[in-house]
């Protein structure tokens, strides 16, 4: 009996509880949007809502590790600093919404999509720009180069065929005629002339 327990575990230990709740946080950070339950989502919520207004703040090295405690991927405590924390500067709260979707075919739960209240613009990084912009001249060099070496070791592998060709000895000249004009198929048993005899036994 769970009386005056106001606690929600999902009927799961704490520490799968806590599984639970990061990934679903991670999983919306990522994709923005996710389809779960109605009680999954609320309580993801808090989580998502908690790490958001930690990427609104000051990008500071203790905000970055309060995040990575959560999400533990360098990656998306990133992209929260950079792209969906400034995405939320103008908002004091509300940084997701839950919003009906259907029935699940099976148990009958409420499904419902959590998502980020407003679109993050997704930051590409200076190195892609200057990648872009600038011609790859580097990487034409090293074709060209692997080209050229690649033409010369086909010459060369050509030249030391030409140069050591293999003689046969006499025996295996004989041995490829052979093999040219191959001998009929040896029939099974024999054939079948040596079931029957050519004469019939006396009596």
């Amino acid at each position: 009996m769970r009386h005056k327990r106001n606690t929600q575990t999902l009927s799961r230990f704490s520490s799968y509880y806590k599984a639970t709740i990061r990934a679903l946080a991670r999983s919306v950070l990522v994709n923005h949007k996710i389809v779960t339950t109605k009680l999954k989502a609320k309580l993801a919520r808090r989580l998502v809502d908690k790490l958001v207004n930690l990427g609104k703040q000051m990008d500071s090295l203790a905000a970055r590790r309060r995040a990575n405690s959560f999400l533990n991927d360098h990656e998306l405590v990133h992209k929260l600093f950079t792209q969906i924390g400034p995405a939320f500067t103008e908002r004091k709260g509300g940084y997701t919404r839950i919003i009906p979707f259907k029935r699940r075919r099976g148990d009958n739960a409420e499904l419902v999509v959590l998502e980020l209240s407003s679109q993050v613009a997704e930051v590409k990084s200076l190195k892609e720009k200057k990648e872009k912009a600038a011609p790859k001249v580097e990487d034409e060099r090293i074709k060209m180069v692997t080209e050229q070496k690649r033409a010369e070791d086909r010459l060369a592998k050509q030249e030391h065929k030409q140069e050591h060709k293999e003689v046969a000895p006499p025996g295996k000249e004989k041995h490829k005629k052979e093999k040219e004009f191959p001998r009929p198929p040896k029939q099974k048993f024999g054939g079948f002339g040596k079931f029957f005899k050519p004469r019939r036994d006396s009596l």
